[in-house]
């Protein structure tokens, strides 16, 4: 027998539910919109409450969705448990090679899905991040530090930090005194994942330097995932320590003393760039080496039956380091749910094992009977400052039955 929650139970007719309010409601909207481009609405009184009317319906619209959202993880919480009965039978797993997912997550023609946690990991941009630099007048060649620290807290622990950056020229990234990344040139942000302290002062330390002309500013939005599930995004502003000098030395540590330091000046805000150019922000999850997997079984129309089929991967820190934390994008056909050692997540790891993790997908193809299949990243971020990236391919395990009981558990036995 094998654990399932209430929220599969309820999944349908909750959907169905929730369908019909929403597209009666956009209904609505597209509407006022439509009668807004009639002759009338050159009235000015007119043009305006037909405007007000469709704001407010607006914001109904994205209040509802927060409710869609939350609703499956209330009722699975209240609502306890059920049981289903299995079989247990192993079978190699089968790999699409030739299939990557990178375009489906990019086009969003794939829908993010889970059965249990249906939160959406949060976007990171720069739009409320801003431009900063150290207020000299013209801007000297040649390197200046920021610094941006996260006190330690009775009541937060924070665990991992997922960061984009761009700098013009360079820049190098540390984090509590470890260099996770460095880039060349503002025409490149990139994406790192950090391990953090939690029961310590952790301090994000930022050298740019400017190789080229009076030009130079850093940007840099932080996202940081605590224990308890909340995040809280950190910007670039003028709140952030700087030098209108070189660093002195053990200046990244986070025991190092910044009260005399000065505060950046903002230049300007995230949404545009000092030069006027603009610039592709990265994925906090690279999926580029995802490859579509599932089991190799097909019915007499030649295609995966219909039902839930379980897949495993178990990760095993190198040697010398210790995994902390680390973030998924998984995408499937029909439908899902994720675990990791046991524990049903939605996108955030906030916690690890330091030697062995082990990610569980409860994969369903539901009808019509039609292909299916699992395609996931996985990053792990490690103590050392170090991040490593994981894809579905060939070496995960599965079934062709439906999940046994305890199968998303870390000490499973999967050999056989």
């Amino acid at each position: 027998m094998r654990l399932v929650h209430k929220t599969v139970e309820i999944e349908d007719w909750h959907e169905r539910f929730f369908e019909a309010l929403l597209l009666s409601m956009y209904t609505v909207r597209n509407t006022a919109f439509s009668l807004c481009r009639l002759p009338v609405c050159r009235n000015p009184s007119v043009y305006k409450a037909s405007t007000f009317a469709r704001r407010n319906i607006d914001l109904a619209l994205t209040i509802l969705c927060k409710v869609v959202l939350l609703l499956p993880v209330f009722l699975s919480v209240v609502g306890g448990i059920i049981l289903y009965p299995i079989a247990d039978v192993s079978v190699d797993v089968t790999a699409d090679v030739s299939a990557d997912i990178a375009a489906d997550v990019s086009v969003g023609t794939v829908a993010l899905r889970s059965l249990d946690a249906r939160a959406v990991a949060p976007t990171l941009d720069f739009d409320e991040s801003n431009w900063i630099w150290t207020g000299e007048r013209p801007m000297p060649l040649g390197v200046r530090p920021f610094r941006k620290a996260i006190p330690a807290s009775r009541t937060k622990c924070p665990v991992c930090a997922t960061i984009i950056i761009s700098s013009d020229d360079l820049y190098s990234i540390t984090v509590n005194g470890v260099e996770i990344g460095s880039g060349n040139g503002w025409t490149h942000p990139a994406a790192y994942t950090a391990g953090l302290q939690p029961e310590n002062d952790n301090v994000f330390a930022i050298a740019v330097n400017n190789t080229v002309g009076d030009a130079a500013s850093l940007i840099a939005t932080i996202l940081v995932d605590y224990k308890d599930g909340t995040t809280e995004t950190i910007i670039t502003d003028s709140t952030w320590k700087t030098l209108r000098t070189v660093p002195p030395s053990g200046w990244t540590n986070p025991s190092f003393d910044d009260a005399s330091w000065g505060n950046a000046v903002s230049i300007m805000a995230g949404t545009s760039t000092p030069w006027g150019q603009p610039f592709v922000l990265p994925p906090a999850v690279n999926v580029m080496g995802t490859r579509r997997i599932w089991t190799n079984e097909t019915d007499a129309q030649q295609a995966a039956p219909v039902g839930h089929r379980p897949f495993r991967k178990t990760i095993t820190s190198p040697y010398g380091k210790a995994a902390v934390c680390g973030k998924v994008v998984i995408t499937t056909d029909n439908a899902y749910t994720l675990y990791v050692n046991g524990g049903n997540i939605a996108y955030s790891i906030p916690q690890l094992d330091p030697d062995v993790n082990v990610v569980a997908v409860d994969g369903e193809n539901q009808p019509p009977v039609s292909g299916a299949w699992v395609g996931a990243g996985i990053l792990i971020a490690y103590n050392d400052g170090s991040s490593e990236r994981y894809y579905t391919d060939a070496s995960w395990k599965t079934l062709i039955f439906a999940p046994p009981a305890g199968f998303e558990e870390a000490g499973t036995d999967d050999s056989s």
